[in-house]
């Protein structure tokens, strides 16, 4: 290879990577910003119950049906016993971080042409935001690209029949 070319590689390499890293500690700065909001920390009466607690399903015939089809409740008989090891802390953190990040790189021009087709399709926004159930029962809010049209009515379905319109 010429001099030249070895000289521009290593140039490209140089700024990919200044501009990766630049990326990534604005992102990391904005989602530190965000965390708190993200785990209702400033919604108390949002928190789940028993978070940080042992629990166990409890069949009662008389709740419910849940998403899996059974009937009962949890309820929390302790508090948890689980104490994250080193590698669960640090190594698979850093690991998660460093493979989710290059994803985000590396489909980002996929969630571009993503994004510009939900908008082109529907005037509405692109995101849809869901409370979900986190590690150690806490709750976060789980931000993923919507898929329905902004005028879908509000309809509950319980085992494919039509229950009622929620407001």
């Amino acid at each position: 290879m010429k001099e030249q070319t070895k000289k521009n590689i290593k140039t490209a390499a140089a700024l990919t990577g200044l501009t990766l890293g630049a990326t990534y500690l604005v992102m990391r700065h904005i989602a530190k910003k965000q965390y708190p909001k993200s785990v209702y920390a400033d919604k108390p009466e949002e928190q789940n119950p028993v978070e940080g607690r042992k629990v166990i399903f409890v069949e009662d015939i008389n709740d419910p049906v849940n998403a899996d089809g059974k009937q009962g409740h949890l309820e929390a008989v302790g508090n948890s016993t689980h104490f994250p090891t080193f590698y669960e802390k640090y190594v698979k953190r850093g690991f998660d971080i460093v493979m989710s990040f290059g994803g985000l790189v590396v489909l980002s021009p996929v969630y571009a042409l993503t994004a510009l087709a939900i908008k082109k399709d529907d005037p509405g926004p692109v995101f849809f935001k869901q409370k979900r159930v986190a590690q150690n029962k806490g709750y976060f809010e789980l931000v993923k690209f919507r898929s329905m049209s902004v005028n879908t009515p509000n309809l509950l379905f319980i085992k494919g029949g039509l229950v009622a319109k929620t407001a």
